[in-house]
C-alpha cells in the first residue's frame, strides 16, 4: 500500500520513571532525515530510538519529541558548586578591590550570581529497566503516525491511478493515429509531386521509397511500447507493499524521455497536443510522488 510522508502521532503513558509523552511528525524529504529531542536522562536511548524510527519510515523528515514528567512532580535535581571557579571569582574581586581601593568587602551576594558557579544537575540513575515501558509508548505514537500516512497515501494513489489512466488512453490514441498520419503525408506528397511534375510520369518506386523513409523516421512503436511498460510498472508499484517513492521518480523520468521522443519524431498537431496533455499529467504525478514514501 502506498504511504504518504506526511503524518502525525501523539501518545502518552505511565512508566516507572513517570509520565512519558511522545510526539512524532513526518514531512516530505528526498532522503531519510531523523531528528530526536530527548531529556538528558534518556539520552542513552537515542541511537536505539533512531533505529526504530528508521525501520518504520524509509524516507522523509521525521521529528520525534519525548518528554518525561518524573513521578511525584518535577524531576529531582542536585545543585553543585564549582569551588575552583569560586576561588577564582573571589581572587579577581579581591584584586579589583585592592587595585581601585574600594571599601566594600567581597561578599557571598557578589559571587552567588556568577555564571556557571552553581549548576543544577538532574538526578542520575539507571534508566535501562524502563526501556520497554518507554518504547511501548513510542511504538504506539509511530503507529498512529503511520496510520495517517497510509490514509494520505490512499488519497494520493487514487489521484495517481486516475492520471495514469488518462496517459494510457492518450498513448493508445497516438498509436492509432500514427498510421493515419503516414497515409496523410503520402497523399499530400503525391498531390504536390503531381502538381510539380505536370506532364511527367511519377516514379512509383522512388515515391514508395520516400514514404518508407518517412515511416521509418517517424515510427514511434518502440517509444509507445516502452511508455506502456513504464505505466504497467507504475501500476505494480501502487499495489506493492514496499516504499515506492524513489522508484516512481525514476519511472517518471523515463516516461518523460519516451514522450519527448514521440513529440520529436512525429510532426502532427493533434499528436503534439496529446503529448502536451501527457506531460501535464506526468508533472501532476511528479508533484504527488514527491510526498510518497
Amino acid at each position: 500500500m502506498m504511504k504518504s510522508m506526511t503524518g502525525f502521532g501523539r501518545q502518552e503513558g505511565e512508566t516507572g520513571l513517570g509520565k512519558v509523552l511522545v510526539e512524532s511528525r513526518s514531512v516530505n524529504h528526498r532522503y531519510s532525515d531523523i531528528n530526536i529531542r530527548l531529556p538528558k536522562r534518556l539520552a542513552v536511548f537515542e541511537n536505539r530510538i533512531k533505529e526504530i524510527i528508521r525501520s518504520q519510515a524509509s524516507r522523509g523528515r521525521v521529528d520525534v519529541s519525548i518528554k518525561l514528567e518524573a513521578a511525584g512532580g518535577e524531576e529531582k535535581v542536585q545543585l553543585q558548586v564549582d569551588f575552583d571557579l569560586a576561588d577564582q571569582y573571589v581572587q579577581v574581586l579581591q584584586s579589583l578591590k585592592e587595585r581601585f581601593r574600594l571599601k566594600d568587602d567581597v561578599s557571598l551576594e557578589m559571587i552567588a550570581g556568577a555564571k556557571d558557579l552553581i549548576t543544577a544537575k538532574e538526578e542520575s540513575g539507571d534508566v535501562e529497566p524502563y526501556w520497554q515501558e518507554i518504547v511501548a509508548v513510542l511504538m504506539r505514537c509511530l503507529q498512529e503516525m503511520d496510520e495517517m500516512k497510509r490514509s494520505e497515501g490512499e488519497a494520493l494513489e487514487r489521484d495517481i491511478q486516475k492520471r495514469l489512466a488518462v496517459i494510457a488512453r492518450e498513448l493508445e490514441e497516438i498509436r492509432e493515429k500514427t498510421p493515419l498520419q503516414v497515409d496523410a503525408y503520402r497523399n499530400r506528397l503525391r498531390e504536390r509531386l503531381q502538381s510539380l511534375l505536370v506532364g511527367m510520369e511519377l516514379d512509383p518506386f522512388r515515391f514508395q521509397q520516400e514514404i518508407a523513409f518517412l515511416a521509418e523516421r517517424t515510427d514511434i512503436t518502440e517509444e509507445i511500447v516502452r511508455a506502456e511498460s513504464h505505466l504497467n510498472q507504475f501500476a505494480l508499484l501502487c499495489n506493492g507493499k514496499e516504499p515506492v517513492g524513489r522508484k516512481m521518480d525514476f519511472l517518471l523520468q523515463e516516461l518523460h524521455r519516451e514522450v519527448n521522443t514521440v513529440s520529436a519524431k512525429v510532426n502532427d498537431a493533434e499528436i503534439s497536443r496529446k503529448v502536451v496533455d501527457i506531460k501535464s499529467e506526468l508533472e501532476k504525478i511528479r508533484e504527488q510522488a514527491q510526498n510518497i514514501e
